[in-house]
């Protein structure tokens, strides 16, 4: 009985002991960095960046039962990145539509975008109203750019209104739902 309990005390003493090698090892290959051979010494800037959004509301564009001339929902937004170091961090923005019960093209969308802090690039406004698919899918509004270093904040502010285009047969029981998402690209 006395060797069971001495053989399971060991049997944990060894999976602690190989658990911390473990880690220890991994730890040192992620965090080192070495010189090879021929190599001069360099410095190695480490950036980073935040991203942050508002949305007036909420970042849902939902409606339904509308019929052509009304408009199906507005949302602005704004986007702020902080910046350290030199680097850029770059972002991209998306309509993703989850349900969309209209005919293709019957629905359509327009962005404005505006650098509120004239720091790096922002999405591209629309020239003209960009048509909208049935159904569910991903569109991609754009992709912008804060410029570093920017430790208080830079931002972006973008509108997007969708309308409705095409009269349909019926109006009723047609929906459209969709969210504006902002992540960072690399």
């Amino acid at each position: 009985m006395n060797n069971g309990k001495g053989n399971m005390i060991l049997l944990t003493i060894i999976c602690i002991a190989t658990l911390l090698v473990a880690v220890v090892g991994a730890t040192f290959a992620y965090f080192n960095i070495a010189m090879k051979e021929g190599n001069t010494s360099k410095t190695i800037e480490v950036t980073g960046g935040t991203l942050s959004t508002e949305y007036n509301g909420n970042a849902k564009i939902s409606n339904a039962n509308f019929t052509a001339g009304d408009v199906v929902g507005e949302k602005s937004f704004t986007i702020t990145g902080v910046v350290t170091g030199s680097s850029n961090l770059n972002y991209e923005a998306d309509l993703v539509v989850t349900n969309n019960t209209y005919a293709d093209d019957a629905l359509v969308y327009t962005l404005v975008s505006t650098n509120t802090s004239n720091n790096g690039v922002v999405m591209v406004s629309t020239s003209e109203p960009v048509a909208i698919k049935s159904g569910a899918s991903t569109i991609v509004l754009g992709t912008g750019t804060f410029a570093g270093p920017t430790s208080t904040g830079a931002t972006h502010t973008y509108a997007v209104k969708v309308d409705c285009v095409s009269d349909e047969a019926t109006a009723e029981e047609k929906t459209f739902d969709a969210t504006i998402t902002v992540g960072q690209k690399k």
